[in-house]
């Protein structure tokens, strides 16, 4: 599949690294994340800003790490000339073991979805279904995968918060942390650590669902 725009502009930055690395599932589930990723990672606080962290691997012999920050800081600032200050902000580069985070902060959805030029909702129920975006999906209690619930099911939660995105099909795998407890998801996640996070591998679907509280 053809990768947005603006995810290409982070891959042109380490550009001489292809190969995404593929960090191995956790089974620890009570053990804190890291804040070094060793997979590209969304978080999405309380005031729905977003977090991305974008991994690939990293040799100095091309590139240190300060010269990465300010390409990156020069690509946000075209972009909020463009779309409003503090749109983005370009939080850090930083490196360790051969291994390079990209970190930047989306001051909402509106930001993540224009910058990577994808699908990226996030958002109660209630305004999800009031967005017109596609909610007709089966999805799978994160607890109980026997458990699954259909459309109808989330009349009763409109109050609850869903993420509905196409990035897992630019840069899987990739990990999702949320502010509240997940309940639902879609097909191809996997608990991570806790019940506040999950990581996505290979779903097949052109989108994928998150519900938390």
């Amino acid at each position: 599949m053809k990768k947005s725009k603006k995810v290409f502009i982070i891959y042109v930055i380490v550009m001489v690294f292809a190969v995404l690395l593929g960090g191995c599932k956790k089974d620890d589930f009570s053990e804190p994340i890291p804040d070094f990723k060793l997979e590209n990672a969304i978080k999405i606080n309380e005031d729905l800003s977003i977090i991305a962290t974008l991994v690939d691997s990293f040799d100095e012999d091309y590139y240190r790490t300060d010269e990465l920050l300010q390409m990156l800081s020069e690509e946000v600032f075209i972009f909020n000339s463009r779309n409003g200050e503090g749109s983005l902000l370009a939080e850090k580069v930083e490196e360790l073991n051969g291994m390079v985070n990209v970190v930047i902060r989306f001051a909402g959805r509106e930001a993540y979805a224009t910058y990577n030029e994808a699908v990226f909702f996030i958002g109660t129920v209630e305004a999800a279904r009031g967005s017109g975006l596609r909610l007709g999906k089966v999805l799978t209690d994160i607890t109980n995968p026997e458990k699954t619930i259909d459309n109808d099911a989330l009349e009763t939660m409109k109050d609850s918060y869903i993420l509905i995105t196409n990035q897992h099909r630019e840069i899987a795998p990739l990990t999702v942390e949320t502010f509240g407890k997940i309940s639902y998801v879609s097909e191809g996640i996997e608990p991570w650590h806790g019940r506040n996070s999950v990581r996505i591998t290979e779903s097949k679907d052109d989108l994928i669902y998150i519900i938390f509280k």
